[in-house]
Formats: structure tokens, C-alpha cells, sequence
């Protein structure tokens, strides 16, 4: 049986500092929120990675994703802070926007699994000069891949026979 990661929102300070760390930035916007994913581990809880919500505006707003040492950004992980990021009870974004190291092919491609499309190469954006690649993830992109969101099923289904 697989183990459930475990998704906190609070302790905000604490998630943000680790986030920083993790990331290597050198701090987040005052708007900044943080999401932090745990699994169950022999010592208690073990953190897997730290995503940061910031510059929210125009139904916009910026994620940043950190993965602890040795551990890998999943599926699992970038979908569900999506879900959260989308929810109008969460943030109620529209659309989020990744900035990821070209290096970092493992983040791109389970970015890009999930839905978030190329938007552009960002020459010397990332710490340390790097250059990045802005992705982003629309939620008409996420409830398309849902299906049809067509509440009367009756129109999709076989007509009944008259007897």
C-alpha cells in the first residue's frame, strides 16, 4: 500500500525559509504562500518539496517549487499544488507561471506531463545567472483535460425506447 503525502499550509515563516533554502532565492514577495509536501517517514514527517505562490495579480501568479535533498518533484506534487492554486476557495488563480533552470530537465518534463506548455527561455533569470524556462498552466487547460463539464449526462446518453 502506497503512502499518502501529507500537504500543510501552515507554519508560513518556517515553509517559506526552507523554500528559500531550497531554491536558492535569495527571498519571496510579501505575498508569498507556501505549500509544503510530507511523507511519513521512520523519524516522523519527512519533507519532499516546498511550492511558493507569489506576485499574485490579474489572476495570475508565480510558482516556485523546491525539492528537499535527494528527493524528486512528482506528478503527484505538481498537480495537486495546481489543484490548490485553482480552487477559488485556495488562491483562484487563472493561470500560473514557473521559472525553471534549463539544467533541471527532470522538473521540465514532469512540468510539461501534467499540462504547463513552453512560453519562452528566460536569458539569465535564474539565480546564479542561469537561464530559465518560463512555463505556465492555464486552469481552462486543467478542466479541459477533466472533460466536458456538461452537468445534464442525459444529452449524452442513448434515447430510451417508447413501448
Amino acid at each position: 500500500m502506497a503512502t499518502k503525502i501529507t500537504f500543510m499550509t501552515n507554519q508560513q515563516a518556517h515553509h517559506l525559509e526552507v523554500a528559500k533554502q531550497l531554491t536558492g532565492s535569495d527571498g519571496f514577495m510579501s505575498d508569498a504562500r507556501a505549500i509544503a509536501a510530507y511523507l511519513p517517514g521512520d523519524t516522523g514527517m519527512d519533507l519532499l518539496a516546498v511550492a511558493v505562490f507569489e506576485c499574485f495579480r490579474g489572476g495570475r501568479a508565480e510558482l516556485h517549487l523546491g525539492c528537499a535533498p535527494g528527493k524528486r518533484l512528482t506528478p503527484e506534487i505538481i498537480t495537486t499544488v495546481s489543484t490548490l492554486a485553482f480552487h477559488p476557495k485556495f488562491f483562484g488563480v487563472d493561470t500560473l507561471v514557473c521559472r525553471v533552470p534549463t539544467q533541471n530537465v527532470n522538473a521540465i518534463c514532469t512540468l510539461l506531463k501534467i499540462g504547463f506548455e513552453v512560453e519562452y527561455r528566460d536569458r539569465s533569470s535564474v539565480v546564479g545567472g542561469g537561464d530559465g524556462i518560463v512555463l505556465s498552466l492555464s486552469k481552462e487547460t486543467v478542466l479541459a483535460s477533466a472533460g466536458p463539464v456538461d452537468e445534464d449526462y442525459r444529452a449524452q446518453m442513448a434515447p430510451v425506447e417508447q413501448e
